[in-house]
């Protein structure tokens, strides 16, 4: 490594330009709200959503090898992608072990459309229906062919 060109002070103490003043007390007289009241109506039109979408009760887990009853909406394209909640194109119902294991971005969620990538330019109905073909392949027995 080479030698610092501006050797470090030694025995200064760091000192701040303006310091740091109380601006009094730190208490609220209201907590924080748990979630923004955004979030609380985009969990609301959720809800209903899946309501709508089944209306039976709980669904099986849509993982072909599983056969569990579903406990969560998986978000193929997720929050963090900017994947819309409220879209029933981007919800799939998973059993909570496979919610968490597509989490981790196992490559058959990819394979099975149950994970999307952030640059993929296909709509939300495009990527459901392509998963769809792929979970209809699957329990029809054909040969599995990795998604390309």
């Amino acid at each position: 490594m080479p030698p610092r060109r501006t050797p470090l002070k030694q025995g200064k103490p760091l000192k701040r330009e303006t310091p740091l003043r109380s601006t009094g007390n730190l208490d609220r007289s209201t907590p924080l709200p748990k979630q923004s009241k955004k979030r609380q109506r985009e969990n609301r039109e959720r809800r209903a959503m899946a309501d709508a979408l089944f209306p039976d009760g709980r669904p099986e887990c849509v993982v072909p090898w599983c056969g569990r009853l579903a406990d969560d909406l998986h978000e193929p394209l997720t929050r963090a992608r900017r994947g819309p909640i409220t879209d029933p194109d981007n919800a799939v119902p998973t059993c909570r072990g496979h919610n968490s294991e597509l989490t981790g971005e196992p490559p058959w969620g990819y394979d099975l459309h149950l994970l999307v990538h952030s640059w993929d330019r296909r709509t939300l109905a495009q990527i459901a229906q392509d998963r769809r073909e792929a979970l209809a392949r699957w329990s029809d027995g054909q040969a599995w062919e990795v998604a390309s």
